[in-house]
């Protein structure tokens, strides 16, 4: 019995350090979600950008969009990558603001950072 409730407690133990191993921005952006920190790179996307980033992201993603894009650089593990983000609307950015970004789903925005 007791190596049973030994095994149950450090399962229990594990479960608690993975949830709080894994990062929340801004209060609403999880990680495991895919958001990552980035930096804007180019604040407008070119049709070229457009062409090349458009592999990366669901086929339905991008159809038909009016909208306009950014490409955003972000670290993976030790690598920088860089993707193509929605931009809002009703927010401006330039390169070099520090923003969160969802990889590999180009349909949703970009968030400004707000935090330091």
């Amino acid at each position: 019995m007791a190596p049973l409730l030994r095994l149950l407690a450090l399962s229990a133990a594990a479960v608690l350090a993975t949830g709080c191993a894994t990062p929340v921005y801004e209060n609403y952006l999880p990680w495991s979600e895919g958001w990552r920190l980035g930096k804007v790179s180019r604040a407008e996307a070119t049709a070229d950008d457009f062409a090349f980033y458009k592999r990366r992201c669901r086929a339905n993603q991008l159809e038909g969009t009016p909208a306009r894009f950014a490409i955003v650089q972000w670290r993976d593990v030790s690598r920088s990558r860089w993707t193509i983000a929605l931009l809002p609307e009703d927010v401006a950015v330039a390169a070099g603001d520090l923003v969160y970004v969802k990889v590999w789903d180009c349909s949703t925005a970009l968030v400004k950072r707000e935090k330091s």
